[in-house]
């Protein structure tokens, strides 16, 4: 009877294990030229294209556009990246004050990861010292089983972005919530404009 219980115990954590292994492996951010997705609010449409790989501060990424406004991602096997560039404008002309990639996105996908990324940096202009930040706040707080799509997981996202300038501090903070779903990618989304669920895409 002992040994009854314990092959089942022992098959139930194989199982289990095997199980999050097999999910981890899904591809849950798919990236490659000429991928669409379709989301719709009821009231706006948001559609987003993956464009020809290009190449910034010497690595490859992928455009992607929203509706035209473009976000350039790199994909690794541990994070999906976003480039960020910060500038200061004096007397007409852009000073980069800040410019790489930062993690967007930890990956494989695990719940209750919760993670904090930061960039920062500085110039002077004018005599004056330019101190700009972007931190990404991300936690993997659910992941819940849907007849659609399979297991899919919740990802909140917040985005600090300041700029200080001699006595001047400007901080915008914003926020998002996306679902990810095994070879898809992200079938729906909530920020301060909506609500936005996936009605079309294409994955050649």
């Amino acid at each position: 009877m002992k040994f009854k219980i314990a092959l089942l115990l022992l098959l139930v954590i194989y199982c289990g294990d095997n199980y999050i292994i097999q999910r981890a492996a899904q591809d849950y951010l798919p990236l490659g030229e000429d991928y669409w997705w379709s989301y719709s609010s009821g009231d706006d449409t948001i559609y987003v294209e993956v464009e020809p790989v290009d190449t910034i501060l010497q690595i490859e990424c992928f455009p992607v556009s929203y509706n035209g406004a473009t976000r350039y991602l790199v994909k690794s096997d541990e994070s999906i990246s976003r480039y960020v560039l910060k500038t200061y404008n004096y007397a007409g002309i852009d000073y980069t004050v800040l410019e790489n990639f930062i993690v967007r996105i930890e990956l494989p996908l695990v719940e209750g990861n919760d993670y904090h990324h930061t960039l920062s940096d500085s110039m002077y202009v004018a005599n004056q010292l330019i101190k700009a930040q972007y931190e990404i706040i991300g936690s993997i707080v659910d992941h819940a089983h849907e007849s659609e799509y399979g297991d899919v997981y919740q990802i909140n996202i917040t985005t600090i972005e300041s700029m200080v300038t001699g006595d001047t501090s400007i901080v915008d903070t914003s926020g998002v919530i996306e679902y990810y779903a095994p070879a898809i990618g992200m079938i729906r989304f909530s920020d301060t404009t909506g609500e936005y669920e996936l009605i079309e895409y294409s994955i050649p």
